[in-house]
């Protein structure tokens, strides 16, 4: 009796899985390829409105100041002992823009911003300074670009820390784009001093932070709740988004290199384990 013939498997298309992975490998390609394009025209961008030195900021003077340098420390100390001594009564401390100054000066909570501010005025709701700022350029390029001008700060109580948000930025014959001061996360004063013996407890109780016309005021007020809040998450920078893409184009790639591999590699199995 004659054995029947083995049925043969329906012929597949050698073209069918190259076709899918040629697809992917241009949406790959297509998203790396847009992911460096944007990081170029950002750098381009960013160039329009930054210059390749800091600017000098002016002198805070603080020889022949001693005696205003050492009111301020007083009204500091008696706005400590007034939280810390009597928590149920109202206490203020209103700072003015050359105790503020002082303070970027000579504090040392405040010794990463020295250099880089210079308060010229406090208005309702804001404070004008001067300000430079290194940004760094395209990422292994070593470029340095600093971002000179003026700068708007809206003062805010968040979380117990004293935060300052970027409102506007102000720079020489040029206008910045709204959305890059939107990506710029908040300043902030006291996210390392929550649990400093001295300003810790000062920082707890305080209820609000505002800028007054001349002054900036630190207050505690019984009962007041304070609503305001300043997140550094609060917008995802450009800058993020196309790292994302680009890494995104890079796990695609080196999952088309590991697909073909282990294609080769069970081919060679398959093609050493055929009778011949």
């Amino acid at each position: 009796m004659t054995n029947p013939a083995p049925e043969t498997p329906p012929a597949r298309s050698p073209f069918a899985g190259c076709a899918i992975m040629l697809i992917l490998a241009s949406v790959a390609l297509f998203l790396i390829g847009s992911a460096v394009y944007s990081l170029f025209r950002q750098n381009a961008e960013i160039a329009k409105f930054t210059q390749p030195t800091p600017s000098t900021l002016p002198e805070i003077v603080i020889e022949g100041r001693e005696s205003a340098l050492n009111d301020l420390h007083a009204r500091l100390q008696l706005f400590r002992e007034s939280l810390i001594g009597k928590t149920d009564t109202p206490a203020t401390l209103e700072l003015s823009a050359e105790d503020l100054n002082f303070a970027l000066a000579t504090m040392k909570p405040l010794r990463d911003y020295r250099g880089h501010f210079f308060v010229k005025e406090i208005r309702q709701g804001e404070i004008i300074a001067d300000h430079t700022r290194l940004i760094n350029g395209l990422p292994g390029s070593g470029e340095k670009r600093f971002l000179n001008g003026e700068i708007v700060l809206k003062p805010i109580l968040s979380e117990k820390t004293l935060a300052f948000q970027v409102q506007n930025l102000v720079v020489p014959h040029q206008s910045v784009p709204r959305e890059f001061i939107a990506q710029i996360p908040p300043f902030r004063l006291g996210v390392t001093e929550q649990q400093d013996p001295i300003l810790g407890p000062v920082l707890q109780q305080l209820t609000a932070m505002e800028a007054k016309p001349g002054v900036l005021e630190l207050r505690r007020i019984p009962g007041e709740v304070t609503t305001a809040t300043a997140s550094d998450d609060q917008v995802d920078s450009a800058f993020l988004r196309i790292l994302r893409v680009l890494i995104c184009g890079f796990l695609i790639v080196v999952g088309l290199g590991l697909f073909f591999a282990l294609r080769a590699k069970a081919k060679r199995a398959s093609s050493s384990q055929t009778p011949r």
